[in-house]
């Protein structure tokens, strides 16, 4: 009797054991729960926001200086390429404007990589300088627009100065080593137009503007010259008539 109450109570065993299994193997096999008990581990927590912890305050202020840089010398660059009145205001604004349009190229794939956003219009200053020359013409358009590269290329310069030491990403930092000297060339350029332009003679064949003050003054010329030619005629018919009066 008490073998047999022994092989009763051993197959319950059994039995439960058979039971609990069947339970837990059917709790991991339903859909996501296997993955919802292993916990993420600190590596790929990090994977995750690893592009958003890498971009600093100044990578990301970097990026978005430069890049309304690129969009702002864009802009004027093809203005100043159909309103230049001296050789030297359109060799600088064909530069610059391949230059700026080559470097956006490269700062949109770079954005693009880290998730960053980017402007779409140049700063509020930059569009205000841009509707200047807008209004300008002649010989007054070309001093503005070399005044503006000028100080634009200055700033540009500082900022990127600050990216290379003081950046976060080596990405940006590298784009930064790579922009700096491309701004300081059109900065030489700059200021080497300004002093040539300032250097010209007023009225020299600088285009349209020089040929224009040259008619005026020709013409104002020929018109002094009638004017004293009168006069003298003037003065002559008095003389006769005195004479044979």
């Amino acid at each position: 009797m008490l073998t047999y109450l022994g092989d009763v109570i051993g197959m319950g065993k059994c039995a439960v054991a058979a039971v609990g299994g069947a339970v837990v193997m059917a709790v991991l096999a339903a859909p996501g729960v296997a993955a919802q008990a292993v916990p993420p581990s600190a590596g790929q927590v990090q994977s995750s926001g690893a592009v958003a912890a890498a971009m600093s305050d100044q990578d990301s202020s970097f990026l978005t200086k430069a890049e309304q840089v690129n969009l702002a010398e864009i802009t004027i660059g093809e203005l100043a390429v159909k309103k230049a009145t001296t050789p030297q205001v359109r060799s600088l604004a064909q530069e610059t404007l391949a230059d700026h349009q080559d470097a956006k190229a490269k700062m949109e794939e770079l954005a693009s990589r880290k998730g960053v956003t980017l402007p779409t219009s140049p700063s509020a200053e930059q569009q205000s300088t841009g509707h200047e020359l807008e209004k300008a013409s002649g010989a007054a358009f070309d001093t503005a627009y070399l005044k503006a590269q000028v100080s634009g290329h200055e700033e540009a310069a500082a900022f990127t100065r600050s990216e290379i030491g003081s950046g976060g990403d080596a990405d940006v930092q590298a784009f930064a080593k790579d922009f700096l000297p491309v701004v300081l060339k059109h900065l030489n350029h700059a200021q080497e137009a300004s002093k040539a332009v300032e250097a010209t003679p007023k009225g020299a064949n600088t285009g349209t503007g020089g040929l224009a003050e040259r008619i005026q003054s020709s013409t104002t010329g020929l018109g002094l010259l009638a004017g004293g030619l009168v006069i003298a005629a003037g003065a002559g018919v008095v003389l006769l008539r005195r004479r044979f009066g």
